[in-house]
């Protein structure tokens, strides 16, 4: 049976549209992906992530086993939150991660829906065999959390909350939501701003997703989720990255700090001094037709590389996709043919598709 979200109930009674993923019964939509898209480019959405890992890292040694197991530096002051990906001793990545450090001594590391079994037995491994003082529990089944995110949404949140929260992006804070903890941050996987908000209390959780919906945010599903993450330029882990890609291929050297000792460095350092044979590139037709994942990329039909996401975008007009292309031909401007069932002309470009500013967002392509 699969897994389903506390707030389910509220789903079903705003007509969502369910569908199965990574093992859980999610929303995939209420009304259209596309609406759903242009509600949260244009006003405010609220999206269910609670099929996410949320994992607490506790303990003297914390900070340095999340050093020791993910790429970015996470010793970082309380209240700070970080992009940080976990490899495998080759240089693989196993998932991308959230870490947030909420005490001098805890986090709560969120991890994709499909990694959280294999990155919870991964994390106790790896601290059992190092002795470290270190105790790592999976709070994904006792807690709800919502991404509430758009040009409005904070404001929807601040009227809910009765305050202003002033904290920056890739912060994070503790706040009292009806007497219970409640933990609210900042970074978001649209694009746009808004926040994350992770419920210890289900119930209040429940309460605060129906008010916000009753205040005008629109509930969002899956669909909309992916069109705007691959807007906003945004890896899927299992889709378009897996533990056969290192961050060099991936184009996510940010999130790696190589001046500290991780699992999986020695080969991210030799892959990155070698270069990549290949490279994530964004991709962009000039119609409403869209590159598939699976489909190959081709010069002069010869097989060049492959499309790991695609999708019409409803903010830029036309087709876009992410995908891999050998280094010598990944330079924005470089023209390609997607093949899958047709074929569809493409052309290499920056990622994101979109800038997002104070004022909303404006195309970028």
């Amino acid at each position: 049976m699969p897994f389903e979200s506390p707030l389910a109930d509220v789903h079903r009674d705003y007509g969502a549209d369910f569908t199965l993923f990574a093992g859980w019964n999610m929303p995939l939509k209420f009304t259209s992906a596309l609406k759903e898209t242009l509600a949260v480019r244009n006003s405010a959405g609220v999206f269910d992530v609670s099929h996410m890992g949320r994992l607490i890292v506790e303990g003297r040694d914390a900070a340095r086993f999340l050093n020791t197991v993910t790429t970015n530096q996470v010793d970082v002051e309380v209240g700070r939150s970080r992009y940080t990906l976990t490899l495998n001793y080759e240089g693989g990545i196993k998932d991308d991660d959230m870490a947030f450090r909420i005490g001098d001594e805890k986090y709560v590391v969120v991890v994709n829906a499909a990694s959280r079994e294999k990155i919870l037995a991964w994390f106790e491994e790896v601290a059992a065999k190092r002795g470290m003082d270190v105790e790592i529990k999976d709070e994904t089944f006792d807690t709800a959390m919502l991404a509430i995110q758009g040009p409005q949404a904070r404001q929807a949140v601040h009227e809910i909350l009765g305050g202003e929260l002033k904290i920056r992006k890739f912060r994070n804070t503790m706040v009292t939501v009806e007497g219970r903890q409640t933990l609210v941050s900042r970074t978001g996987y649209t694009g746009e701003d808004g926040y994350e908000i992770i419920f210890w209390d289900l119930r209040t959780a429940e309460r605060f997703l129906r008010t916000l919906i009753e205040k005008g945010v629109a509930p969002c599903g899956l669909g909309a989720r992916d069109i705007l993450r691959l807007e906003a330029g945004l890896p899927l882990y299992g889709q378009d990255m897996d533990e056969d890609t290192t961050p060099v291929e991936a184009d996510l050297m940010f999130a790696v700090d190589l001046s500290k000792d991780f699992i999986g460095k020695d080969s991210v350092a030799s892959r990155a001094q070698e270069g990549p044979k290949e490279k994530r590139v964004g991709l962009k037709s000039s119609s409403r037709r869209a590159p598939r994942h699976g489909d190959l990329l081709l010069v002069n039909g010869e097989p060049v590389g492959r499309v790991t996401s695609g999708t019409f975008s409803p903010t830029v007009g036309v087709g876009i996709a992410m995908g891999y292309v050998r280094s010598d031909l990944s330079a924005p401007g470089t023209k390609l043919v997607a093949k899958g069932i047709g074929e569809i002309p493409v052309e290499v470009v920056e990622t994101p598709f979109y800038d997002v500013t104070k004022y909303g967002w404006r195309r970028k392509h």
